[in-house]
């Protein structure tokens, strides 16, 4: 939930940025969510109307906050039956006939980008650094026995859990880089795939599209569709414009069903006592 979107969008002689910002902090049990970014700011320095604080209303009706894409995912991609977004923190949808499960799965790009710091890389090209390495099972086990990944749907996360929680679990182990991003990789693959069992309801072939940085990775994708074949989901990666601009497409599309005062925050979802229309206003333009 670290995606920061400043952008202007157009739509029937309507002039807007929707501004999604940085999540700061996120504390939805607490009926808390900060995302840096001005909405007030933006519209006088702009003079352009601006769509800001998208979660914030639903996690004030008791919601998690979060995942919001999904219902980009209904209104503009609903060949797909899942939707898997590889960002800092991996997050999973789903398409059912009767509304959208989704919840975050656990921290991704965010933890392994920090372990390929280490070895002085911004991060690991395709995978290729994990690939050599080798698993670590007894992290693999401390890391799937989590007390989050028992927790029911809807939830989210905070990126403090992969920095704060699990960054510092992995250095604990003593690991060499390689065997660090390899083990890390293999908790990411079994966990999607667990929650993946836990949403499957058919034994018919359904497609997974994956978005977002992770999909780049060639190593991770692999695991992914290797732990995946058991169960019949099929793993798409679509081209690099959307996997690299999806959500920030569908935060524009947000900021559009604000304007026009429908709901754009599923409470099937998140789990709020109901969906909302949220994001604040600000209008920069002269009337």
């Amino acid at each position: 939930m670290c995606l920061s979107v400043y952008l202007q969008i157009f739509y029937n002689n309507f002039n807007a940025i929707s501004s999604h910002g940085h999540t700061t902090f996120h504390l939805p049990q607490s009926g808390m969510t900060g995302q840096l970014g001005d909405g007030a700011a933006i519209a006088a320095t702009t003079e352009i109307n601006v769509v800001s604080d998208l979660r914030a209303l639903d996690v004030a009706f008791g919601g998690q906050g979060a995942p919001i894409v999904p219902i980009g995912e209904k209104l503009l991609l609903n060949d797909f039956n899942y939707f898997l977004n590889l960002g800092g923190i991996a997050n999973i949808s789903f398409n059912k006939t009767d509304g959208y499960i989704a919840f975050d799965v656990c921290a991704a790009n965010r933890v392994l980008n920090l372990l390929s710091q280490q070895q002085g890389i911004e991060y690991d090209a395709d995978g290729k650094l994990a690939a050599s390495g080798n698993i670590d099972t007894a992290l693999l086990t401390r890391l799937n026995s989590l007390d989050y990944y028992k927790k029911p749907f809807p939830k989210s996360l905070a990126n403090s859990f992969g920095v704060d929680e699990i960054f510092p679990l992995i250095q604990g182990y003593n690991l060499s880089t390689a065997d660090a991003l390899r083990t890390y990789v293999e908790h990411i693959a079994m966990q999607i795939s667990y929650s993946l069992q836990t949403l499957k309801r058919s034994n018919d072939t359904e497609k997974l599209l994956v978005t977002g940085g992770g999909a780049f990775n060639k190593f991770l994708v692999k695991r992914l569709q290797q732990s995946l074949q058991g169960i019949n989901i099929e793993v798409v990666i679509p081209d690099a414009m959307l996997v690299n601009y999806k959500e920030a497409l569908i935060m524009a599309l947000i900021g559009v069903l604000r304007w026009r005062e429908e709901y754009n925050v599923l409470h099937t979802v998140t789990g709020a006592k109901r969906s909302s229309i949220g994001g604040a206003v600000w209008i920069g333009q002269e009337a």
